[in-house]
């Protein structure tokens, strides 16, 4: 069996993955608005890893989630 190949840029993907688990964690505990931001910043994070990637289905995930959160940011200050 051959040993397969790390991928690029694993450091920076791990960094988002850990945020978003901040993110959920700041949720749980009421922290809104902010947990928004962080959401934002590790999906953000993962959405440039992913196309660093070429992975278009991690993208499309991280990319939808990250503007669901944005959007969600700016109806809160317009409103």
């Amino acid at each position: 069996m051959r040993k397969l190949k790390p991928k690029p840029h694993q450091f920076w993907a791990w960094c988002s993955t850990l945020t978003i688990l901040a993110g959920a964690i700041a949720a749980a505990l009421g922290f809104y608005p902010l947990y928004c931001y962080i959401f934002l910043l590790g999906n953000g994070g993962l959405a440039i890893v992913s196309w660093l990637w070429n992975e278009k289905s991690l993208v499309a995930l991280n990319t939808g989630l990250a503007s669901i959160y944005l959007i969600g940011l700016i109806n809160l200050y317009i409103n």
